[in-house]
């Protein structure tokens, strides 16, 4: 693949990016802070997809923006969050647990912590994980949600939230 090619692939997942992350809601300046590159070169990219989608070149389409939104969430420490009701397993972002109950996040403590008592290789959780294939991939994104859940609620005890305000009893 020649340079040229490569330069064009690059500038439109450039175009790509600043179209979705400004039709989110970002600012300019966010959205070039993000990408790296100025605010000047962030309007021309957005507006050269625009163009792109006006010509009838590209579409705009669910699962780029779910991609774009991911990456940034991501970028910004707002990870997916895997964890454990009585029904099943459940993803959300970690800002989705900042702003939940008190009671829904003890529910989802409690399940979860109780998946991992459970589970007969629980000991090695801790353990670094096998390059490659992770066994316990599972395991160890719901003991990041009972870590992060459990931090979140010791922040709120300690930030002074009642027992008339989050319906949690102490």
């Amino acid at each position: 693949m020649n340079v040229e090619k490569e330069d064009d692939d690059s500038s439109q997942y450039l175009q790509e990016a600043c179209y979705y992350l400004l039709k989110k809601g970002l600012t300019l300046e966010q959205v070039s802070k993000a990408l790296e590159v100025s605010e000047q070169e962030a309007t021309r990219l957005y507006r050269e997809f625009e163009s792109r989608i006006a010509s009838g070149k590209t579409e705009v389409n669910e699962v780029d923006r779910n991609l774009w939104e991911d990456v940034y969430n991501d970028s910004v420490g707002n990870e997916k969050i895997t964890f454990v009701r009585d029904n099943g397993f459940y993803h959300c972002r970690r800002d989705d647990l900042d702003k939940m109950d008190s009671p829904a996040l003890m529910a989802i403590f409690e399940t979860s912590k109780k998946f991992l008592d459970f589970d007969m290789y629980r000991r090695y959780l801790d353990s670094k994980p096998p390059v490659g294939y992770d066994p316990m991939a599972m395991q160890r994104q719901i003991k990041r949600a009972v870590d992060l859940i459990e931090k979140i609620l010791k922040q709120r005890w300690e930030g002074g939230e009642t027992k008339e305000n989050d319906g949690v009893s102490r």
